[in-house]
């Protein structure tokens, strides 16, 4: 356990326990075998009562979550929200030199490229996406962010600017690692930043929202608190779908303020989000479970499509790896793997409606974006009566489970 119990944001002295995810495994580590290790740990959620942001004090060491994976990298996502980031930030700021903090394959270092940036630099501590990015033909450095690294990479010439897509909710140093972005920085270069946007599924009680990686979950006025605390002007803002959701920022470098002059945002809306986020929460676990036990019990069996970490995570909170029979995933390089959390093997869609017979109960553990394709496409494979379930936001999981229940009752009578 940590010594000092504070906020990792403003530093308040009252963080409290709101939950706790018991029996928890690492959501991206896929195992070759039974036999491999399947690490499990308690994760619990603090808030904090003076700016309300939720998060976890006490992480999981980083060694043990980005050491033991050699599957999780990004650049098969491909979301379609890149130009219009990277067009949001050039029309304030010619592409010049810029660095990609959390680069893992390359896929933002390649649309930076062909955006017009002159020189483009990435960090990435991943040592098997780096090596990904790297064989793209781009300078990466395998290590995590801080001071020291940023004073070397800066060098005679600092950059112009610095994107950090989905890195910001990983860190708990806050002071160190915003202080090495601005060692980054030239006078007057552009942060563009990109976190989840979790307040919708704070609303629907949605645990795809959490993540052990996550150790904060910020409300937009707490990001912008954020960028305030540490000398940075917001010039524009952007929310996006894809993914779950999230809110990106592109803000420019102005001299640090004076701690006083930074204030809270009020936390009490966003307290009473959090307080009614864990019934919601628990509530659609209750329904999840019951759904699948009834659609067992009439002749279904029981797919996940998807096994990126967010339905990782949701299958291991709502404990149904045990009445899975069938976890289905279009990326060739993680067939044969094991799901986190269970003992179901990653198998091509082909492959399952082949063994499904004519019943399936389907869980959709894609981005909601994606789901009317794959729909589609299970649809026209499985010869038989299917229903589904939305796990992601902005999609409502519970009104989901309703409409496959009811799916499934008619598909009874007939």
């Amino acid at each position: 356990m940590s010594g000092a119990r504070q906020c990792y944001l403003c530093k308040g002295k009252s963080p409290s326990l709101l939950f706790q995810l018991d029996d928890l495994p690492i959501s991206h580590y896929l195992r070759k075998s039974p036999d491999e290790p399947d690490p499990r740990f308690s994760v619990a959620f603090d808030m904090c009562r003076e700016c309300g942001l939720l998060q976890i004090l006490d992480p999981i060491p980083a060694h043990l979550i980005y050491g033991v994976t050699d599957t999780y990298t990004t650049g098969f996502q491909r979301p379609r929200h890149l130009e219009d980031l990277i067009t949001t930030t050039v029309a304030r700021q010619d592409p010049g030199r810029a660095i990609d903090i959390g680069c893992n394959d390359g896929a933002l270092l390649e649309a930076l490229r062909r955006a017009g940036y002159r020189d483009v630099v990435g960090v990435e501590p991943n040592p098997v996406a780096a090596q990904l990015a790297r064989k793209k033909g781009f300078e990466v450095h395998g290590d995590y962010l801080t001071p020291a690294l940023a004073a070397r990479l800066a060098g005679e010439q600092a950059f112009d600017t610095v994107y950090l897509r989905h890195v910001v909710e990983h860190v708990s140093d806050l002071e160190a690692f915003f202080t090495a972005v601005r060692a980054l920085l030239c006078d007057n270069g552009y942060l563009v930043m990109e976190i989840p946007d979790v307040e919708e599924a704070f609303a629907l009680g949605s645990p795809a929202i959490l993540w052990e990686e996550h150790v904060s979950y910020f409300t937009q006025p707490l990001a912008e608190y954020l960028l305030e605390r540490f000398g940075f002007r917001v010039a524009d803002r952007r929310r996006y779908v894809f993914g779950g959701g999230s809110m990106a920022f592109v803000a420019e470098k102005q001299p640090l303020p004076a701690s006083c002059t930074v204030r809270r945002p009020h936390a009490a809306a966003t307290l009473d989000l959090l307080q009614g986020f864990v019934a919601r929460m628990d509530r659609q676990k209750h329904e999840l479970c019951r759904l699948i036990a009834e659609a067992r019990s009439a002749g279904y069996q029981v797919a996940v499509y998807g096994a990126a970490p967010r339905s990782c995570l949701v299958v291991s909170v709502s404990r149904v790896g045990d009445m899975i029979d069938f976890v289905v995933d279009d990326r060739e390089d993680i067939h044969g793997r094991l799901m986190p959390g269970t003992k179901r093997a990653v198998q091509r869609l082909s492959e399952v409606t082949a063994e499904a017979g004519g019943k399936l109960l389907c869980l959709l553990g894609v981005g909601a974006e994606n789901e009317f394709k794959v729909r589609s496409k299970v649809e026209a494979t499985v010869k038989g009566d299917v229903a589904f379930v939305s796990l992601f936001p902005p999609r409502n999981t519970i009104e989901s489970i309703c409409a496959a229940r009811r799916t499934i009752a008619a598909a009874g009578k007939g």
